[in-house]
């Protein structure tokens, strides 16, 4: 990128990370959802290269149907614009307000996960507007911890020049996620508070499809073998807490809808790591082929890291049924 075009590009994020943010943070939810469609629409028509790659990832696991594929596409500029805007009003959430952003269906299953004593692992993925979890659980009065990458990590795993501003944005974006209602662990680092949260009875938050973890375990989803972090599974295994599935839709008007679904089963034994695993994927992949929408925009950003040499998320070929095999990052 040239001198100016440099320029111009840390001049534009100024005025988002400044006096935009400011801005937004004023407007009611419903004004902030219909700015995000506004802007998803925009980025749509002026982001080719991106809207190329969303077609990409739709054509290669849900097939080649025309309109459908294009419903999809809009939906995940949606998306994306309205996970770019929610991190600018982390910091005007509240309780009295989260509401407005978030409704939650299952808190009883939740409640009776912490029922039993010892702690309740929420399990997720990078689907739809997934760091909003962390509010809605907070906001509602359960102590939760949070296990993630800080952003401020992206300077060194994001491949190409990254600008004064660009690095600017990535601390103050850390600063927002900072503010919500939960304690942050980590993924890099020790996992002592895991188990320490788990003990106190509390509800601790895990993504199972990002790139971070020592290990890995191959899944049937969409179609063919993806790889899934195990750490989840192995805490769950440790613990025996309870490990509830949750999923945040993306409704009409840009709200959402925090699905928490009952605890997955209490069975044990050899191959517990893979069982609960594969019983989670499913479970995503039928949101996903539901909403498609608010995955692409994870599944192109994964076959982009893995062009840049990061560890693929899909196998080449398919698994015979019944067969398994852990897979060293």
């Amino acid at each position: 990128m040239g001198l100016i075009g440099s320029a111009v590009k840390n001049a534009l994020l100024w005025v988002y990370w400044y006096p935009f943010r400011v801005f937004v943070r004023k407007m009611p939810a419903r004004y902030i959802y219909f700015l995000a469609g506004l802007l998803g629409s925009a980025l749509r028509l002026m982001a080719r290269n991106r809207r190329r790659a969303l077609e990409e990832e739709y054509s290669r696991f849900m097939g080649r149907d025309g309109e459908k594929m294009r419903h999809a596409v809009r939906d995940a500029f949606a998306v994306n614009a309205v996970k770019d805007l929610e991190v600018l009003v982390y910091p005007a959430l509240n309780s009295g307000n989260i509401a407005d952003f978030v409704e939650c269906e299952g808190l009883e299953n939740l409640d009776a996960a912490l029922g039993r004593g010892k702690g309740a692992m929420l399990v997720f993925a990078h689907f739809g507007s997934n760091q909003m979890i962390m509010p809605a659980i907070g906001y509602r009065g359960f102590k939760m911890s949070q296990v993630s990458a800080p952003p401020t990590v992206w300077e060194e795993k994001l491949p190409g020049e990254k600008g004064a501003m660009w690095k600017r944005g990535l601390e103050i974006r850390w600063r927002h996620e900072q503010s919500l209602p939960v304690t942050h662990i980590n993924v890099f680092g020790a996992m002592k508070e895991v188990f320490l949260c788990l003990r106190r009875n509390e509800v601790l938050g895990i993504a199972m499809d990002g790139g971070g973890g020592k290990t890995r375990v191959a899944a049937e989803f969409l179609g063919g073998m993806a790889f899934f972090s195990t750490g989840a599974m192995e805490i769950a295994e440790r613990t025996r807490c309870a490990v509830l599935p949750a999923f945040i839709v993306r409704e009409g008007g840009g709200r959402h809808r925090l699905v928490i679904e009952p605890p997955m089963g209490d069975e044990t034994g050899e191959g517990f790591v893979e069982r609960r695993t594969a019983a989670f994927v499913k479970r995503l992949e039928e949101y996903v082929r539901r909403h498609p929408g608010h995955y692409l925009g994870f599944l192109a950003f994964r076959r982009f890291m893995e062009e840049h040499g990061d560890a693929p998320f899909f196998k080449s070929r398919h698994r015979n049924a019944g067969e398994s095999k852990r897979d060293e990052d």
